[in-house]
């Protein structure tokens, strides 16, 4: 690469795994753009293509693989100026296996410096930089910029000791972000949208364990976002069940702005499992959390996880699985394939006793008996009027969201547009007669559930 100026370049990110790692990769483009680099609509355009990587589980791994080559593959046969990187968990996880397997990456960096890329690619490929606040503004090309929803990172890292778990070793001991921090994420993100871009009515709190930001400290951040008049609603994800869950969930009856919504994974409830996931044993504190919630109003709604298939689970601690969904109601559930990593406690020290193909059925045998419960809840819904959250419109519908779902990752509610309305521009829709064809992103109208399908509801606005 000849030396040139940041502005005569552009960058291309790709973000691969949870909502954590699109709060680095902001923190990514924000220092390239304050450089004067340009962002691509697409990798092909690129002069930097960065990839923010996860090495969670196998799967993660494959899709960073997958995505590393595919990414050389575009340079290879179509942009051979291009410089590819590696960013985040897997470096941090794999550092000598990717310099060594894979010498065509241009450069490499971990998960402690997205807020350096800017710096550290101008520095290794000789690029003059500039400020150009007009960068700020133009990164409303990026998709995200386009969406009423944001993420926050409110801590770092992870003091915990689970039994599967490889965070702490990639992302380091916890470290908790005081409350200007996060009025430095807000203001980033407002200068990454620009004046015209779409506003930011739902914002999410992410951390790999986000109780242990301690409930005084969240409670200080959730009061400074509350004030904000745009946002309407704040959204708490990836709580870890230990007892301080109690307490914050007082905080519910002061700031009506949380949605009534608890994202906790409990990754298990057979004691005997727990214990040797290096997890909390007491399921009776998961069912006290379920009630307390469930007490502030009925319709507050429970995401939660397990593992499937952890060394030692035979049918018993699975029937526990089964009875605990049965008994409870679990509104969102997320089940994984236990996944044997080198590096973590189990994967060194224990020895699997489930295959992959048993793994899968209970899989699915779990997935069916928890279909069955919240179809049971959701069709009562049907009637219900509730304000939502618009977040897209394409494809001839609209996409909305309750207060009870986390973006891009639980149910969503869609409205069909109307035939001649499909495909006209959002200037043109605002001005039309119709309730449903007047919507814009962001726009938060009542709508009444006319219907349940599976992890969807269709909708009417009122």
């Amino acid at each position: 690469m000849n030396k040139k100026s940041a502005s005569e370049m552009s960058f291309h990110i790709e973000t691969l795994g949870c909502p954590k790692n699109r709060v680095d990769s902001r923190r990514m483009r924000t220092s390239l753009l304050n450089l004067g680099y340009n962002e691509a609509k697409k990798p092909e355009a690129a002069d930097i293509f960065l990839i923010n990587s996860c090495s969670f589980i196998r799967e993660a791994q494959e899709e960073t693989i997958s995505t590393v080559f595919d990414a050389l593959k575009i340079k290879e046969k179509k942009s051979p100026h291009m410089k590819v990187g590696l960013v985040g968990c897997f470096v941090e996880r794999f550092s000598d296996a990717v310099k060594n397997d894979i010498p065509e990456l241009d450069f490499t960096i971990g998960t402690q410096r997205y807020h350096e890329v800017g710096g550290l690619i101008s520095e290794k490929f000789s690029v003059e930089t500039a400020g150009h606040a007009a960068n700020l503004a133009a990164a409303s090309i990026n998709a995200d910029s386009h969406k009423p929803f944001a993420w926050l990172r409110i801590a770092q890292g992870c003091n915990r000791s689970c039994a599967f778990c490889i965070i702490p070793k990639i992302r380091g001991e916890l470290k908790t972000y005081p409350v200007d921090s996060i009025e430095k994420q807000w203001a980033d993100e407002l200068a990454l949208r620009g004046a015209h871009g779409t506003p930011v009515r739902e914002v999410v709190l992410v951390s790999q364990d986000t109780i242990s930001q301690g409930v005084e400290e969240i409670e200080r951040i959730v009061a400074q976002l509350s004030a904000k008049d745009e946002i309407e609603w704040i959204r708490l994800q990836y709580l870890f069940p230990d007892r301080r869950v109690l307490d914050l969930l007082d905080l519910w009856a002061k700031y009506p702005k949380l949605t009534p919504y608890l994202d906790i994974p409990f990754q298990h409830v057979s004691p005997e499992i727990l214990k040797a996931m290096k997890r909390p044993s007491d399921t009776g504190l998961f069912r006290e959390i379920i009630d307390r919630a469930h007490a502030i109003t009925p319709d507050f709604e429970i995401r939660t996880s397990f593992i499937v298939g952890f060394p030692g689970e035979e049918e018993k601690h699975f029937a526990d699985l089964e009875k605990f969904i049965a008994g409870h109601r679990i509104d969102k559930l997320a089940l994984f394939r236990y996944s044997h990593e080198a590096g973590t406690y189990a994967g060194d020290k224990l020895q699997e006793n489930t295959s992959d193909e048993e793994k899968y059925r209970r899989i699915n045998q779990l997935r069916e008996a928890h279909l069955e419960t919240r179809k049971q809840y959701a069709t009562g819904l049907i009637g219900r009027r509730e304000k939502m959250l618009v977040d897209e419109i394409a494809g001839g519908e609209i996409t909305l969201r309750r207060a009870h779902d986390a973006p891009e990752s639980d149910e969503v509610v869609t409205i069909p547009l109307p035939y001649r309305a499909s495909g006209r521009s959002q200037d043109d829709l605002a001005s039309a007669a119709s309730p449903a064809t007047a919507c814009r992103v962001g726009d938060m109208p009542l709508v009444e559930l006319k219907a349940y399908t599976e992890y969807s509801f269709l909708g009417e606005i009122v």
